[in-house]
């Protein structure tokens, strides 16, 4: 079914986007236009309802709630693993600032101790 395709390419960005290692203009962009994307077809899935149900029978979905719940679990995805990945660079980022404020700072005492 196309459904399976489309849920398991969005599970393939994902980790795609997981082993990615840094985060350009271009991809803020990106992620940007894809937010402004979602957000107008949530608004045209709440102004016309049965829009879902034939996005979802064309995508061989049985129902536009089931529809919804998929997409719902991708956006989830994506957004753990996007947390996760800004938590793994702030933690680095926080490793870097205490070195170089322990190396600063042991600098600091052997000049003070020479003086």
């Amino acid at each position: 079914m196309l459904s399976q395709w489309v849920l398991l390419a969005a599970l393939v960005l994902a980790g795609v986007y997981l082993l990615k290692a840094k985060r350009s203009a271009s991809q803020q962009a990106l992620r940007r236009l894809f937010i402004l994307g979602a957000i107008f077809a949530g608004a045209g899935a709440v102004l016309n309802p049965d829009l879902t149900n034939v996005v979802a029978s064309w995508l061989g979905i049985g129902r536009g709630a089931d529809l919804l719940l998929y997409s719902f679990v991708i956006f989830a995805l994506f957004y753990v693993v996007h947390q996760y990945r800004r938590q793994l660079w702030q933690e680095k980022v926080t490793t870097d600032l205490a070195r170089a404020l322990t190396l600063t700072r042991a600098a600091l005492e052997d000049s003070q101790r020479k003086d």
